[in-house]
């Protein structure tokens, strides 16, 4: 069988859109758009059809806000349409480092707001009628000792300060029958997190904002944003939209359109499998948890509906990603799992990751009439859609948490816009260096 390998990074149109297992699996329950020509007027214009921009069009179409998406390439290319499906508890530092940088009352804050986005996601697939797979149930599993004790300290830390009690811990033996796996020294399992597929997510809210009458035109890349008098406008190769809001909703795909956000926002490279169907007697997952461990470069999977692996492993911190998708994330899949070494790989893709200096999200109004949210670090799936939401309440007046996420730190990369690249790359070989460590 000749595995399917997806374009990565940036599609150039609809006809080379991603080929991923997602696109394979999932119906689009809406016609193809046409490109953006000419030039047009709405209330908010959203540059990106991904989570955050998709669910902004949708609380603003449904206030009665004139919305006009401009997509580069198509609904599900970037990052929405690629990544592994994780849906994450808290963020990607924990509560005491929050605490140690923001204080406890903003650190708690974050806390509730993250909560609040778990719930609001499972709300919208109920209330939207979103079939997109949802499966409860994560294992987050530590690959050294020292790593565990830090597992358990923070577990204890959150039950004690935050009342968090959901998780239950799992020693060698109850983690290695959990995974199918020996590879690790414990973990803890979290019932309120879990994993969907990605892209099905996506189609659901972009069919919901359709209905309520947002405005959507594909391979309309943006190549400018700027001010025509009062009004802010968009402009694409052929058309510009004048607006009183724009959103910047691009993530790791807004290479050129925005300075502020450049510096602070560096797309990496993040690479993901499909495997053949397991058999129904794989030890593997036995009870469809999504999984990731305490590596800086995780690994993260999970089992599809049919029985397949999605393996998420290795990234890349240059323009230039590895030619073979395929072997690349294999020989992390084989560390795992050595009896899968040979297991036929049906797909293999690529795609732009959005992180931060801090690897927290980053939420601005850059100036009047620009928001912008982005650098989800890995956090997407649950971060993005409230983002968009969050957005959204801004533009209607509401400002919805929009202070806290304001005061994250979110400095600028080193290094500017043309060091950041190697400044980033030999930070990261640091990293992962101590990810071999004990």
């Amino acid at each position: 069988m000749t595995v399917v390998h997806s374009p990565s990074r940036h599609v150039c149109s609809a006809a080379s859109a991603p080929t991923t297992w997602y696109h394979a699996s999932a119906r689009r329950p809406f016609a193809r758009s046409i490109p953006l020509i000419g030039e047009t007027t709405a209330d908010v214009v959203i540059i990106g059809a991904g989570f955050t921009g998709v669910s902004a069009a949708l609380d603003l179409a449904k206030a009665g806000l004139s919305v006009v998406i401009l997509e580069a390439n198509e609904v599900g290319a970037g990052a929405s349409g690629r990544n592994g499906g994780l849906t994450c508890t808290g963020w990607r530092h924990d509560q005491k480092w929050l605490e140690a940088r923001m204080g406890q009352e903003d650190a708690r804050k974050l806390w509730l707001l993250a909560e609040d986005a778990k719930a609001d996601l499972l709300a919208r697939m109920h209330d939207f009628h979103i079939e997109a797979d949802w499966t409860p149930g994560q294992i987050f599993a530590a690959h050294t000792p020292r790593l565990m004790r830090d597992l358990d300290d923070d577990a204890d830390y959150m039950a004690r300060a935050y009342g968090y009690e959901r998780p239950r811990r799992l020693d060698r033996e109850q983690v290695a029958h959990a995974l199918g796996t020996t590879c690790y020294y414990g973990g803890w399992r979290d019932p309120s997190a879990g994993h969907v597929h990605p892209l099905k997510l996506l189609y659901g809210l972009m069919q919901a904002a359709l209905v309520a009458k947002a405005n959507l035109h594909e391979n309309s890349r943006v190549i400018e944003i700027g001010a025509d008098g009062s009004k802010r406008f968009a402009r694409t190769a052929n058309g510009r939209v004048l607006a009183e809001h724009i959103l910047l909703c691009g993530d790791g795909y807004l290479d050129g359109i925005e300075p502020d956000v450049e510096a602070r926002v560096l797309p990496i490279g993040s690479f993901v499998i499909a495997t053949e169907p397991l058999p129904a007697n794989s030890p593997i997952l036995p009870l469809h948890d999504s999984a990731m461990d305490t590596r800086f470069v995780v690994n993260y999977w999970r089992k599809t509906a049919d029985q397949r692996l999605i393996f998420g492993g290795g990234e890349k911190y240059t323009p230039s990603w590895p030619s073979d998708v395929e072997s690349f994330v294999r020989r992390n899949l084989a560390k795992l799992y050595p009896n899968l070494s040979d297991i036929q790989i049906t797909h293999a893709w690529g795609g732009a990751l959005g992180i931060t200096p801090t690897r927290l999200p980053y939420l601005r109004q850059l100036r009047a009439g620009v928001l912008s949210a982005s650098g989800y670090s890995g956090q997407g799936v649950v971060l993005a859609p409230y983002f968009g939401r969050i957005l959204a309440a801004c533009v209607l007046g509401q400002h919805r948490d929009y202070d806290v996420l304001g005061r994250m730190p979110v400095p600028h990369f080193p290094g500017g816009r043309v060091l950041r690249w190697p400044l980033l790359t030999a930070a990261m070989s640091w990293y992962a260096l101590r990810d071999k460590l004990p």
